[in-house]
């Protein structure tokens, strides 16, 4: 199964292109393909600060993470010393790992990601493979350019799914959510999830594909 890390920082104030910036330089860094997002609707806009989301992908298999933690600790461990001065301007700074449940994004030539819709659900219990079949099977019945990213992540609440949506507009990412509010399989998620999803939309101010 493929895997991706993100990282999650709040820059404190009066470093927020400052901060913007050392993450580009840190993704490009790493030799592996990813992304780097500002919010424009945050999850939770009145509990938080606007985070930059840093999207590290291209891991095939657990051992390819495996590989870019573990460089992190020699020589004294050098690598989480070299992000010390970043962290430095921030209010907080964490990562996550996640497994890819769906296929390959695959886009349509000349897709332009602008826009990325993060919606994070948690199954009932003992319904989480049901909500992953449902959303699998939705995913490949829907018409968009570039389909969306169904991923678990390894930490946090157990049964939680995150839905991945990548769009080249704003009003592309509307018309997605317009289409999957007229879906009677609406109702049906709402049976197998413990409450609302909760979303967060960025605007997408780096790519990276070494």
């Amino acid at each position: 199964m493929p895997y991706f890390i993100n990282t999650f920082r709040v820059p404190k104030p009066g470093h927020f292109t400052a901060v913007a910036r050392g993450v580009e330089q840190s993704l490009g860094a790493t030799g592996w393909s990813g992304s780097i997002s500002v919010p424009i609707a945050p999850r939770m806009p009145a509990n938080g600060s606007l985070a930059i989301i840093g999207t590290v992908a291209g891991f095939e298999t657990a051992d390819d993470v495996d590989a870019i933690v573990d460089g992190l600790f020699p020589d004294n461990m050098a690598g989480l010393a070299a992000r010390d001065p970043l962290a430095s301007m921030c209010d907080h700074f964490n990562w996550t790992t996640s497994r890819i449940i769906s296929p390959a994004i695959n886009p349509v030539d000349g897709f332009v990601p602008k826009i990325i819709g993060r919606t994070t659900l948690v199954a009932k219990p003992g319904a989480a493979a049901a909500l992953l079949d449902l959303l699998l099977e939705w995913r490949e019945e829907l018409d968009m350019p570039a389909k969306p990213i169904v991923s678990v992540p390894l930490g946090g609440l157990v049964g939680s799914i995150r839905v991945s949506t990548i769009t080249e507009s704003l009003q592309a990412y509307e018309d997605f959510g317009a289409q999957i509010a007229a879906d009677p399989r609406s109702q049906k998620l709402a049976e197998l999830v413990t409450g609302p999803p909760l979303r967060g939309v960025g605007r997408i101010s780096f790519n990276h594909q070494p």
